[in-house]
């Protein structure tokens, strides 16, 4: 699934689709996005999911720098409804940009994603692959288990902030947090075991 055109971003989609809006911004918005999810307690996948809808949409339309708030908000309206069991309503939403947007421009702009995803809003993300890679390395013991475990997901967080990461397959940007996490923790040891490698299919020399 990861690779169907169709659920993939465009590598170059602020150089070759966007006017008015440039990576840094995205970053900025994403970050606040992780105070949001923290706020409202979303589960891990729901922020991911909400970070692929916003890359997918400005994949394919031109955005106002005006709107990009509400693009957010909005996608991660759409990957609650996916992800979480009591999802946060449209009016918690609109609370959570100070009542900046009114709920009908919300529930436009959730029309609006929908539609340009065409209701593919179901994609594997980087922590899809990350929670796999974690259960194939859990048998080494070089590592501290609750020390890995924070390094990759601050990792795999920082990886959503950086515009650069989009050209990655998640499936490369999972295998990659498992392989830095691991080298930065024990330096002197080879991060990347035979099963890991089987696992992921990538060689260490793909992830450096």
């Amino acid at each position: 699934m990861e690779v169907q055109a169709k659920r993939r971003p465009a590598a170059d989609y602020i150089e070759r689709v966007q006017v008015d809006i440039m990576p840094n911004m995205c970053g900025i918005l994403v970050d606040w996005l992780v105070e949001v999810a923290e706020e409202y307690k979303l589960v891990f996948d729901t922020l991911y999911l909400t970070v692929s809808y916003i890359d997918r949409f400005l994949s394919a339309n031109s955005l106002n720098r005006q709107k990009l708030q509400l693009l957010g908000v909005s996608a991660m309206l759409i990957a609650s409804k996916y992800e979480e069991i009591s999802p946060p309503s449209v009016e918690d939403f609109c609370y959570i940009t100070d009542n900046t947007y009114m709920k009908q421009e919300l529930v436009k702009m959730e029309r609006d994603i929908l539609n340009i995803l065409k209701f593919e809003m179901g994609n594997p993300t980087g922590k899809t692959f990350l929670r796999l890679f974690i259960r194939s390395g859990q048998e080494d013991k070089k590592y501290p288990a609750l020390s890995l475990d924070f390094m990759r997901s601050y990792l795999a967080e920082l990886s959503l902030l950086e515009y650069g990461c989009v050209r990655f397959l998640p499936s490369v940007v999972g295998a990659s947090t498992v392989f830095v996490a691991r080298l930065t923790l024990n330096p002197d040891s080879n991060p990347w075991s035979k099963k890991l490698q089987s696992v992921t299919g990538y060689r260490a020399s793909l992830l450096t």
